[in-house]
This record gives C-alpha cells, structure tokens and sequence, in this order.
C-alpha cells in the first residue's frame, strides 16, 4: 500500500503532536510529584518585547557579614538544605548526586557562585554577600499586569530588608528542578495551562 505524499505528512505531524502531547504530560508529573522549595529572588532588568510579560528568576540568597561561603562553587551538583519552613538554600557544591548527598539532604542539578560579605572595619561598612544559584530556569511568563506589580515588588527588596520573592520550584527524583511558579509576600502565582 503506498502513502502519498500528503498522509506522510499527516503521520509526521501527528507523531510530532504525540510526542509534544507526552513531553509536557511527563513534565507536569514530573513538576508535582517533585519535592516543592522555595528559593529567594532578586530583581533583575528583563527587556525583551518578543518574549511576552515574564518575571526574570534570579535566584539569589544574601549572605550576612561573618557569614561565608559554601564550598565547591562550579561543581555539576548543588545540595540545598533547609534554611526555615519550606526555604531552602545553599549547602555547598559536589561533583556528583551521592557526593551532594553528603553536603546537604536534597541535591539537585545546578550550579552556583558566591560573593563573600565585606565585614566591618575602620572606613568601611560592612555589606551582605550573595549565593547566585543557576537552576536553568529563568523566566516565569505572567499576564502584564502581574508581571509589572512582580517586578516593582522586587525592585523595591533590600538588602537588609526581608525577602519578599521567592521562586517556587520542584527538585524531581532525577535532580531537575522544575519551576512551579512565584511566591510574592505570602501570594502564590503557579503555572497553569488554563
């Protein structure tokens, strides 16, 4: 039985659209059966007109003066450990899944860099460091007018104020983190594909 050429086509098409189909099923039971965390964010400068209304994802955990930073920056494995209710933070580096294990309870695939706090000394003030965590996840695509209210909340976070923004994310069982949505003084913002 010969095909033309427009049912080779259709059959393409249509094991292209099974796949697309079975990718996001995969993803989403990947996303809620994951562990759920919450990460600090900070405010970053997004402009892309073509992109639609997002809020960049920073991921960004301030360090105090006397604070230091975690160990093994730049490995392939990050352990993230409890810093306080459903917040988590970075533990240290490792080059493995079972090394990170031994840092912090939950690792995941991910690296990060870190800035030591300047501390206090004759004519110099002292300022917060930063742990940088890259999850591979960077934007979160809202309605304009969350987007704009999102991003004035965190332009308007300090350093020695509390963290108003937090990325909501799910660290699967293979180590990917999944972003869930945003969490903005106390109001959760999920995906969905309503």
């Amino acid at each position: 039985m010969k095909f033309g050429p427009f049912l080779r086509v259709l059959s393409v098409a249509l094991v292209c659209v099974l796949i697309l189909i079975g990718v996001v099923i995969t993803e989403g039971i990947a996303r809620r059966g994951g562990q759920e965390v919450l990460l600090a964010m900070e405010a970053v400068d997004p402009r892309s007109i073509l992109s639609g209304h997002y809020v960049a994802i920073d991921i960004a955990e301030r360090l105090e003066p006397g604070q230091h930073c975690p160990p093994d920056q730049n490995e392939a494995w990050v352990a993230l450990t409890r810093r306080g209710g459903e917040i988590y933070g970075v533990a240290g580096g490792a080059t493995s899944r079972e090394r990170a294990q031994l840092v912090g309870p939950l690792p995941v695939k991910a690296t990060f860099t870190c800035q030591e706090p300047i501390e206090e000394a004759p004519g110099i003030e002292p300022f917060p460091g930063s742990i940088r965590l890259d999850l591979d996840i960077d934007r979160f695509h809202i309605n304009q007018a969350d987007a704009l209210r999102i991003e004035g909340i965190l332009r308007d976070q300090t350093f020695d104020g509390p963290t108003r923004a937090y990325a909501i994310v799910s660290v699967g069982r293979d180590g990917r983190a999944r972003l869930k949505g945003v969490q903005i003084d106390g109001e959760r913002l999920e995906l969905s594909w309503r």
